[in-house]
């Protein structure tokens, strides 16, 4: 992970412009990094970036396709690969990101294992794809509990460890329930 955060800062202190694009980001994550990329864009849902959650969950539904049929590279749509951040806002995904790889060096370690392999993500994708329709729908202050899932999932994925995934279930899941209440609560006052 330390690797990692170190190429996406020189990419973003050494631009060739003032904005850096989200294409550009997700090609410094390299090949096969369905988690990091999953962090990634659920990071990028929680900036202040008008409409994120919209455009950012078609990248969530790109990334759960690939680990569907198992292709590694980011395949983002290239709607969502065009998105240019500010060298401000790219900065800022950088030290959240850099935050969190910190705490995950910290808490993360390889353990029930299974759960992060490819024969298990069949469970785990429409999972994924859930999370990513949760922050599609404008609700605000939506995106918050689908994002820190997948980014627990993420996490699990990046470091191998079947307890974060765990954790970004569990997350998700009371995520379902807010909205699930919330939709009850509308139709109850329509």
């Amino acid at each position: 992970m330390n690797d990692l955060l170190l190429r996406l800062k020189l990419a973003v202190e050494h631009p060739h412009e003032d904005q850096v694009s989200v294409r550009f980001l997700a090609d410094m994550h390299g090949e096969s990094a369905h988690g990091a990329l999953l962090l990634f864009l659920a990071v990028l849902t929680l900036l202040p970036i008008p409409f994120s959650g919209f455009l950012f969950s078609f990248g969530i539904w790109s990334v759960a396709h690939m680990m569907w049929i198992n292709e590694s590279g980011h395949g983002l749509p290239e709607t969502v690969c065009r998105v240019k951040l500010s060298k401000a806002s790219a900065t800022r995904l950088i030290k959240i990101l850099g935050w969190i790889y910190s705490k995950a060096d910290r808490i993360c370690s390889p353990r029930l294992e299974s759960l992060s392999s490819p024969a298990h993500r069949g469970w785990l994708v429409p999972f994924i794809a859930l999370m990513g329709f949760i922050i599609f729908l404008p609700i605000p202050g939506g995106n918050g509990t689908p994002a820190v899932a997948l980014i627990l999932i993420g996490l699990g994925l990046m470091a191998r460890d079947g307890l974060a995934i765990i954790a970004g279930i569990v997350t998700g899941l009371v995520g379902v329930g807010v909205v699930g209440f919330l939709m009850w609560v509308i139709l109850r006052l329509v």
